[in-house]
């Protein structure tokens, strides 16, 4: 897939029938994070299966087979901006969804006000990280934010305060860690709920 800084990795699920389009965002790269991540191919897994989205996973800057070099977040936007263009030109037609765990969920919500998609689905928001760039796009946008009660980076408390602040609706998953370790099941039935809800 072609990229601001050279080519993307990327790889795509798709439906036998395309409903719309999505693009998944993977966690930090200097962290491990990559679309291989469990939770991106959950939800990218999700998105085409359950929703009928063509949906697009990539790998951001200097991961895997993708050109260039991490950028701390501004660079990567931009990738994300191209993987949205990209999908939304391969499949033009029905809503777009942006998703993104973690770090990639910072990046969306930046790059929704690029984009303009009829989804955010933010998982895994590292609150502890994050310096509320792009908060205003919960307010554009219709928003689904999955998150572990037990999270590192922003526990279901910090989750409920955050969410009331912004008045984004918010699924909190018990027991469930950043990653959703062991809580990979509950983490896809609640974003399903919470998605079907969305796109009525």
């Amino acid at each position: 897939m072609p990229g601001p800084a050279g080519f993307l990795e990327a790889s795509w699920r798709l439906p036998a029938r395309v409903r719309g389009a999505a693009v998944v965002a993977h966690p930090h790269p200097l962290h491990g994070g990559t679309m291989h991540t469990k939770v991106v191919h959950r939800a990218a897994r999700l998105l085409a299966d359950r929703f009928s989205f063509a949906a697009l996973r990539f790998n951001f800057r200097g991961v895997g087979a993708s050109a260039g070099a991490h950028d701390h977040g501004r660079g990567e936007v931009d990738d994300l901006v191209a993987a949205v263009r990209f999908a939304r030109e391969a499949y033009p037609e029905g809503p777009l969804v942006i998703a993104g765990f973690s770090f990639g969920s910072v990046c969306a919500l930046e790059a929704a006000h690029v984009v303009r998609p009829d989804l955010l689905w933010l998982i895994g928001l590292p609150l502890l990280r994050w310096d509320r760039r792009g908060a205003e796009a919960g307010a554009l946008y219709s928003v689904v934010w999955v998150q572990g009660e037990e999270d590192e980076f922003g526990s279901g408390e910090m989750a409920r305060a955050t969410a009331e602040r912004f008045g984004w609706p918010l699924r909190v998953i018990p027991g469930a860690d950043h990653f959703f370790t062991g809580r990979l099941d509950p983490f896809e039935e609640e974003s399903t709920a919470a998605i079907r809800e969305a796109l009525r």
